[in-house]
C-alpha cells in the first residue's frame, strides 16, 4: 500500500506541475503587450511550443505512472502481470518523461535569460515564471524518482 500511496503522490505532484506550467504560459501570454501583434508572434509560438512539449511529457509520464500503479495492484493481489506490457523503469531502455520535461523547462529558462532586450521587464517576468515552473517540476521529479527506488531505499 505504501507504494500505491507513493505512486498517487507522484502523479498528484506531476499534475500540479503540469497545471502550474499551463497557468504560467497563459499568464505570460496575457502579459504580452497588445501592440506589436506580429512582433510578438515568435514569443507566442515559443511559449505554445513549450506548453505542447510539456503536454507530451505529462501524458507519457502519466501513462508510465498508471502502468506502474497497475503492476503494483496486480502484485498486491497476487495476479500475474501480462508479459511484455508496461514501460521499463526510468534509467532503462525507455526515456524518463519527467527528465525530458524538466530539461525542456530548463532550456526555456535559459532561453528567456538570453533572448530579448536586456532589462526588458516582460522578459524578466517570463524568466521568473518559467523558473517557478521549473522548481515545481524538480520537486515532482524527486517524487517520481522515489517510485523507482527499491522499497528499502525509500
Amino acid at each position: 500500500m505504501e507504494t500505491q500511496s507513493s505512486i498517487a503522490e507522484a502523479i498528484r505532484k506531476m499534475s500540479e506541475a503540469y497545471a502550474g506550467g499551463l497557468a504560467t504560459v497563459m499568464k505570460t501570454l496575457e502579459s504580452l503587450p497588445r501592440q506589436g501583434g506580429e512582433s510578438n508572434r515568435p514569443m507566442v509560438e515559443q511559449w505554445l511550443s513549450l506548453a505542447r512539449m510539456s503536454k507530451e511529457s505529462y501524458v507519457a509520464a502519466l501513462n508510465q505512472g498508471f502502468e506502474l500503479w497497475e503492476r503494483e495492484c496486480r502484485r498486491v493481489v497476487g495476479a500475474p502481470h501480462p508479459a511484455g506490457s508496461g514501460p521499463a523503469p526510468p534509467g532503462g531502455p525507455s526515456p524518463n518523461p519527467m527528465e525530458a520535461w524538466a530539461e525542456t523547462w530548463k532550456r526555456a529558462v535559459e532561453g528567456f535569460s538570453t533572448s530579448g532586450a536586456p532589462g526588458d521587464p516582460w522578459r524578466e517576468a517570463a524568466r521568473r515564471q518559467a523558473e517557478m515552473v521549473q522548481q515545481a517540476l524538480q520537486e515532482s521529479m524527486r517524487a517520481w524518482q522515489r517510485l523507482w527506488q527499491p522499497p528499502e531505499q525509500r
